[in-house]
């Protein structure tokens, strides 16, 4: 069933972070007064999970809030939901990294909280290599192929899951490269229609706007990620209060331009569609 908010369509941004992750700026409240000065209806808040696998309580200080933090992160978004009710409506999200080797862990972790969504990204392709990417510039053939071989492998890791609702910014990883994109484009309608098999949406993120007029997806895949009925979400992947909702009116006229008729949003875990407004 499609549902309308205000009996129309609802503004909203499901991707945000705030100063727990250590790199971005401002406190929950900063985010939500200014998604309300915005008249965003449907804020979600999606913060960088924790390392959960780490022995350390945060081992990665400026890149993820500490496993401490995770249940009081929970914890106060909850308390503030109540606090401004019926000014916005708040959802309890994390943008959470996804490794091979502890896809079990994360999805068990998550289960015990009361989360509306998880966003799956990958920042890096191992825990074991955490701030030791690969330099694409220098890397030789081999291990560009090795590289993007794992990047595939963490992608369906993501789509099969089962606990990842939403796929963060698809063709970010890499991007700018022209032979990384040359390596992903074979794969990418395969990964399309993964996705809508499994029900996992796709944002269409416009962190890009910080440097330069680009989206992660390109335009290429959000016209295909049609074709194959995918569910798809707006994300401004804001670090900053002042980028909540950034580009949300454009990604809406050109998504409706494309013939989309919704987007999806999540609470409890379950897809819930807001009309596009034609």
């Amino acid at each position: 069933m499609v549902v309308k908010e205000n009996g129309g369509e609802a503004v909203f941004d499901l991707h945000t972070h705030h100063e727990r992750c250590g790199h971005a700026v401002g406190s929950l409240e900063d985010y939500i007064e200014k998604a309300i000065a915005k008249d965003v209806q449907i804020l979600g808040i999606s913060d960088h999970s924790p390392y959960f696998f780490a022995d350390e309580d945060q081992p990665y200080p400026g890149l993820a809030m500490a496993k401490s933090e995770f249940s009081n992160y929970v914890e106060e978004i909850m308390r503030l939901k109540k606090k401004y009710e019926g000014h916005i409506e708040l959802l309890i999200g994390v943008e959470s990294d996804v490794f091979k080797e502890y896809i079990h862990l994360y999805g068990q972790v998550y289960a015990r909280f009361p989360l509306d969504y998880v966003i799956g990204s990958i920042h890096f392709t191992s825990p074991f290599k955490i701030l030791k990417g690969l330099d694409w510039n220098a890397a030789s053939d081999q291990e560009r192929q090795t590289e993007f071989k794992r990047f595939m492998e963490l992608t369906q890791l993501i789509i099969q899951s089962n606990w990842v609702n939403i796929i963060g910014h698809l063709d970010r990883f890499n991007r700018g490269f022209s032979s990384f994109a040359e390596m992903l484009a074979p794969h990418m309608d395969s990964i399309l229609k993964m996705l809508a098999e499994k029900g996992v949406a796709l944002e269409v993120n416009t962190s890009g706007f910080r440097n330069s007029e680009v989206w992660y997806p390109s335009m290429e895949v959000i016209e295909r990620a049609h074709f194959f009925g995918l569910d798809v979400t707006f994300a401004s992947d804001a670090h900053h209060p002042d980028r909540i909702g950034d580009g949300w009116e454009m990604v809406r006229d050109i998504l409706r331009n494309i013939g989309y008729k919704r987007w999806v949003i999540f609470r409890q875990r379950r897809p819930v569609y807001l009309d596009i407004q034609f």
